[in-house]
């Protein structure tokens, strides 16, 4: 056996004992720097969340005022159309539980929908101590007043928003909603199972709560957020976000304390491997450092949205970033044009007066411009002509219609133009009395009516579904290209 040297083995511990020294401490700074994401992650999760909640409370609480407005610009002849013009918001806006127009005296002469609230009707206000006071603070100043998280005397619970009104020079009453935003805010939540919220009006009454009854007490990581609002009165919600740290950091964890044992496995049977050893560290620590990075940009990213379905999209690009696989990116871009088709109804629809209808030319023209952004190469040469003279188009009908549009002209870039460097699409649409027409042509190879007919992929599945959905009579041409034309009915707003 040979001699063991000792000044080795003295030199071979020290290395040993040094590279389990550093290995240890390293690993501790990893978990630290890993809670600290944990915990930017709950507080910009938290901004992210206040900021999504105050917008979706202050857009219903504009679409009040405008409602208000129109009482007051129609000098009260609104109320004789009050159930057709309250029902624009009731039919599309989940908050909106119910209207009513309680008089100067502070009686409820009108309500809709009547059936579920008809117990209201005729309730003086200022006989009941928890509205009063509030009631009659809006018609002093002048202001929208919303109230707390109140039970109400038909059953159930809402906030109630009071608008003030006032034409011919004189106060007559208040333009009152009640609003529960349990849908709007349950929207906003999707996805986001690893949080727990609860949320408190300003009398420290819990009205909203998505939790996760799985997370300990001793295992969440917390931030509180205040919540203001547009409304006259001084209304401050309180939001608290909970992480549950073992769902979010388990793994990591883990993989943590396993790359601790193995660090410690390597010094001892290769001491003298001290720059490798450095280096497999180094490696680790720029590793959590982008997954730092990465969770704080996610976050970030969330932090302009107005919409969920505008959440939904940018989730989507994130993800289509992360892969290579280019069946699976065009996979993502196809449902990504889907969803941004639906979103263009929504966004216009948000913005115009008319809640029943949409301005369908800009809506169109916003739709081809996505699609040539996305697909037109610089080699390529593809002239699209649209025509349009239809100016307006239901909601009903505009959605439905911009998806197949969008089916329609993401088909042609994929399929019509492989083998061409120039290529033409032409989209008219056309309307007379009662019908809309729609005529869709490309130049490239054709599609066989049986093709057609038969085909089991995702989009023609989709085409022709929404062609059922429209009620739709459809003729397919293929020769010197596809042709597609179909007509339907227009549906009118009531």
């Amino acid at each position: 056996m040979p001699n063991i040297s000792k000044k080795g083995l003295v030199s071979a511990l020290s290395v040993t004992l040094g590279l389990v020294m550093i290995f240890y401490f390293g690993w501790r700074a990893d978990q630290n720097q890993i809670r600290e994401a944990r915990t930017q992650t709950v507080e910009s999760t938290a901004s992210l969340l206040s900021e999504l909640i105050q917008e979706t409370v202050n857009e219903n609480l504009l679409l009040l005022a405008n409602h208000k407005s129109r009482v007051e610009f129609t000098k009260g002849q609104y109320f004789e159309n009050f159930e057709f013009e309250t029902n624009l918001l009731l039919n599309v806006k989940p908050a909106f539980t119910f209207f009513e127009w309680i008089d100067q005296d502070g009686v409820i002469q009108l309500i809709e929908p009547y059936e579920g609230n008809r117990e209201a009707i005729g309730l003086d206000i200022l006989e009941l101590d928890y509205r009063r006071e509030d009631w009659m603070e809006m018609k002093r100043d002048s202001s929208i007043n919303m109230t707390p998280w109140t039970d109400l005397v038909q059953s159930g619970s809402a906030f109630l928003i009071d608008a003030p009104l006032y034409y011919n020079n004189e106060f007559h009453g208040s333009l009152t909603v009640g609003m529960d935003f349990t849908d709007d805010f349950d929207d906003i939540m999707a996805g986001r199972e690893m949080f727990s919220v609860e949320i408190r009006d300003e009398n420290d009454r819990i009205f909203y709560e998505y939790l996760n009854s799985d997370i300990p007490e001793d295992e969440k990581y917390t931030s509180t957020q205040k919540l203001n609002f547009i409304s006259g009165s001084s209304n401050e919600w309180t939001l608290t976000l909970s992480l549950d740290e073992d769902y979010f950091s388990s793994g990591i964890l883990n993989s943590g304390q396993i790359s601790l044992f193995f660090r410690m496995l390597i010094a001892l049977l290769f001491g003298s491997a001290i720059y490798f050893m450095i280096s497999a560290y180094r490696a680790n620590k720029r590793n959590v450092e982008a997954l730092k990075e990465k969770e704080v940009l996610i976050s970030e990213i969330h932090h302009r949205v107005k919409n969920n379905l505008a959440v939904i999209s940018s989730l989507i690009d994130l993800q289509r970033l992360e892969t290579d696989d280019e069946y699976v990116i065009d996979i993502l871009q196809k449902t990504q044009n889907r969803i941004h088709s639906i979103a263009g109804v929504h966004e216009l629809l948000y913005n115009s007066d008319d809640l029943s209808s949409i301005p369908f030319r800009q809506y169109l023209s916003n739709l081809i411009n996505r699609h040539l952004d996305v697909y037109v190469e610089d080699k390529k040469s593809i002239d699209v002509k649209i025509d349009s003279s239809v100016e307006t188009l239901s909601i009903n009908q505009a959605l439905p219609l911009g998806v197949l549009i969008s089916e329609l002209v993401t088909n042609s870039f994929k399929h019509a133009f492989t083998d061409k460097t120039e290529g033409e699409i032409h989209l008219n649409v056309t309307s007379d009395r009662d019908y809309v027409h729609v005529q869709y042509f490309d130049n490239g190879p054709g599609f066989q009516k049986e093709q057609f007919e038969d085909g089991k992929g995702l989009g023609i599945t989709i085409i022709k579904a929404l062609i059922g959905q429209l009620q739709a009579k459809y003729k397919l041409e293929s020769e010197d290209g596809f042709k597609l034309k179909f007509s339907f009915k227009k549906d009118f707003p009531k």
